[in-house]
């Protein structure tokens, strides 16, 4: 079963040519599109909803396909695939490429993790696929990956800033881990000198801890406020504390306190404050303990 949902992962390809970005919006083609979303709304529905596992594989297994072949045809990019409802679509503010991810639900109440970003070309076609090794990744909060070493997530915003005169992206995802704990995780993408996407930089300041992402855990029963604040400019986030401080490390009883820390960037760096609402006018930097 591992060999077959590894080979599933790897079914996305790419493809270089010389191109410029769109500026223009065209639905030239969009009818051909939209005959492709129609199998895939219901094999995206299967994906989350089979009966049994072999179906949910199987859905997936037929869903790369013909999202592959939508993916190909002219003007793509800007088709909205709006009902594809379980798959989470995010543009960069940029407009230069835009990420899908959606999840696998497996019988062991995991979930495996698939994901594509389509650049926008004028007159080709270059996909990069996501291919989830979550389980694998070592030292996640400090790893720097590439999209073929992923950490697999439902992506729900993206926000850009400047690093090292070089843009980068912020990454907000959702991880539903398995049947005890979920996670939050705030990624880092950014492109090598090839061209080639990169996942984690040493860009966040958490408590003096220098980390290529964070990664937050806590109990699947509970909701964890994470966003970036348009107006503030600053990544908010509630703090998930153990419910009795005997069960610290045990993240299945994690839960929000109610308080909210942030992250607001200061010298190429996204560095942790203490307390969004407690004192605004003078916030105090986190300090790890």
């Amino acid at each position: 079963m591992r060999y077959l949902l590894i080979f599933i992962s790897f079914l996305f390809f790419t493809t270089l040519s010389s191109a410029y970005p769109s500026k223009v919006k065209d639905t030239t083609n969009f009818d051909s599109i939209r005959n492709y979303e129609y199998r895939l709304e219901g094999l995206s529905n299967n994906i989350i909803n089979g009966e049994d596992q072999t179906t949910r594989i199987t859905s997936t297994y037929y869903f790369i396909q013909y999202f592959k072949e939508a993916l190909k045809i002219k003007n793509s990019f800007n088709y909205p695939f709006a009902s594809l409802k379980t798959v989470s679509i995010v543009n960069s503010e940029d407009n230069l490429f835009r990420i899908f991810t959606w999840n696998l639900p497996l019988d062991s109440s995991k979930f495996l993790y698939f994901g594509v970003m389509q650049l926008n070309l004028k007159d080709s076609f270059q996909i990069f696929g996501l291919y989830d090794s979550s389980q694998t990744v070592k030292n996640q909060s400090y790893a720097i990956l590439d999209n073929r070493h992923w950490m697999g997530a439902l992506y729900y915003q993206i926000h850009s800033f400047k690093y090292k005169k070089k843009t980068h992206y912020l990454l907000m995802g959702w991880d539903g881990e398995d049947a005890k704990v979920n996670k939050k995780i705030i990624d880092v993408l950014w492109f090598d000198e090839h061209g080639q996407p990169k996942f984690g930089a040493p860009v966040f300041d958490n408590g003096g801890d220098i980390q290529s992402r964070m990664v937050f855990t806590f109990s699947d029963k509970a909701v964890m406020l994470l966003r970036y604040e348009k107006e503030e400019d600053i990544v908010v986030f509630a703090n998930m504390v153990p419910a009795n401080p005997m069960l610290k490390g045990m993240f299945g009883y994690y839960l929000p306190d109610g308080t909210y820390d942030f992250l607001k960037f200061q010298k190429g760096f996204w560095v942790r404050y203490e307390y969004l609402f407690k004192d605004s006018k003078s916030p105090q930097r986190y300090r790890k303990e």
